[in-house]
Formats: C-alpha cells, structure tokens, sequence
C-alpha cells in the first residue's frame, strides 16, 4: 500500500504564529520500595506532537477536506508532511480532527500531527 503524501496544491509549510512543537516523553518510572524510582527509556524511536495552522482559500480548503476523508481514512491512515525545519518528508498521522476558522475569504485552518518513526 502506498502511504498518501501531502498535496502539493496545499500550503507546504505551517504559520509561525501559533506553531509548536513538543519532545517527546519517551521516560518510564517505576517505583521501588526505597529510595529514588528507576528511570529507563521506553523506546529508541520516539513519536512527538506538532501543531500549526496554515492560510487556505475555499479551493485549497475544498481539497485539504478530502484528501484528509479519502487519503487518510478520515485521520486513520498515515501520510507524508513537509519537514517544517526544511529536511526530509515526515512520516505523519493526524492526532484530532482540524479546525477551520473562517478569516475575510480565507480559512485559518489548525492541524495537530504526530510525527512517527
């Protein structure tokens, strides 16, 4: 199965204004009967939260609706996202449905991503 790519007909890159990235929280504690918990890693591949949104007209909104119903499975399936630091594609999944806020003729829309392994 090919995994979907982001349109190229979409904004490739998010608004600085409200982006935000998290590390993610890769640490497992487990108590002990004395002293300080244990602290390991749960694993070596880690999966981390970023947020944005980007300008849309109603065209690109049109096209951003079903590519997120028919090439992910309504956020079911995984796709491939512009790297916002400018690197390689980034294996992606959508972690809520977006919103849309209508702004003169344009749409802000907010996407959340997590970015995979």
């Amino acid at each position: 199965m090919t995994v979907p790519s982001w349109p190229a007909t979409l904004p490739q890159a998010f608004l600085k204004d409200g982006y935000s990235e998290e590390e993610a929280d890769n640490l497992l504690a487990s108590n002990v009967s004395v002293g300080p918990a244990k602290v390991r890693r749960r694993t070596t591949s880690d999966v981390y939260p970023i947020t944005g949104s980007m300008m849309m007209s109603e065209a690109q909104r049109q096209i951003f609706r079903s590519f997120v119903q028919a090439d992910t499975k309504d956020r079911a399936i995984a796709f491939t996202f512009p790297d916002p630091h400018g690197g390689s594609a980034l294996l992606v999944r959508m972690r809520q449905p977006p919103s849309y806020a209508a702004i003169g003729i344009s749409w802000r829309v907010q996407i959340a991503l997590e970015v995979l392994p």
